[in-house]
């Protein structure tokens, strides 16, 4: 058996070393790179790569935008339906307003009749009162009369008693001008006096009336007391 000699082994490592970093060099050499068909199938790969992330963020858009739409559609019908309450409301608050309008004309209707028939009523009023304080001066000048009446009938008469003509309702007044003025006096006599608006007058005479179609009777009056008639002047 031959054995080889130690000293010879590290020549032999290198020349190995040595064919190796050339045969290497050689293999990179004539190893062949990726063809064309292979760099075109590569490309295509990473495009399709590209496309499908670019489809899949494409899906994932339009997944938000629908949901955006869901919630625009949402937000949509929440808005009809606020619209429609708001609407409905409108319309009832619209149809209490109308209501209360006719009401307050109704009333304002009654209000005016109510003021004409307190007006009415205030105005019988009053004429009631008129009436009343006629009726009271009438009474007081009744009695009057009849107290004067009385005063007569207790005084001696010198002479016979005169027969009492119809009652007088006029007195036909002397003065600057002649004027009738409606009196009211009992039994009126050519001898008796009457007193007219502060001065006394005596009964000349009675007779009809001086206007036409009258049938009241009339005293004719002459200034002067009772049985001193004064004719001067009238």
């Amino acid at each position: 058996m031959t054995h080889a000699d130690p000293q010879d082994r590290p020549t032999d490592r290198g020349s190995q070393d040595a064919t190796d970093g050339i045969g290497g060099l050689v293999r990179r050499v004539l190893t062949p790179g990726p063809s064309a068909e292979e760099r075109l199938e590569q490309l295509l790969a990473d495009r399709r790569r590209e496309l499908d992330e670019h489809a899949a963020r494409f899906d994932e858009s339009i997944a938000d935008l629908e949901r955006r739409e869901e919630l625009l559609r949402d937000s949509r019908a929440s808005v009809e339906r606020m619209l429609r309450l708001r609407t409905s409301d409108l319309e009832a608050r619209e149809t209490e307003l109308t209501d209360f309008l006719r009401e307050l004309s109704e009333r304002e209707s009654r209000l005016a009749d109510r003021e004409a028939d307190l007006a009415r009523r205030r105005g019988e009023l009053g004429a009631v009162e008129l009436r009343r304080a006629a009726v009271e001066q009438r009474e007081h000048a009744v009695s009057a009369r009849e107290e004067r009446l009385a005063e007569l009938e207790s005084q001696p008469q010198s002479g016979p008693a005169a027969v009492p003509e119809p009652e007088a309702k006029l007195a036909f007044v002397p003065g600057h001008t002649y004027r009738l003025v409606e009196i009211e006096r009992f039994a009126l006599t050519e001898s008796g006096a009457l007193e007219l608006e502060g001065r006394e007058y005596v009964v000349a005479r009675t007779g009809p009336s001086p206007l036409p179609g009258d049938g009241r009777r009339c005293a004719y009056l002459v200034p002067g007391s009772r049985g001193e008639p004064s004719w001067g002047g009238s």
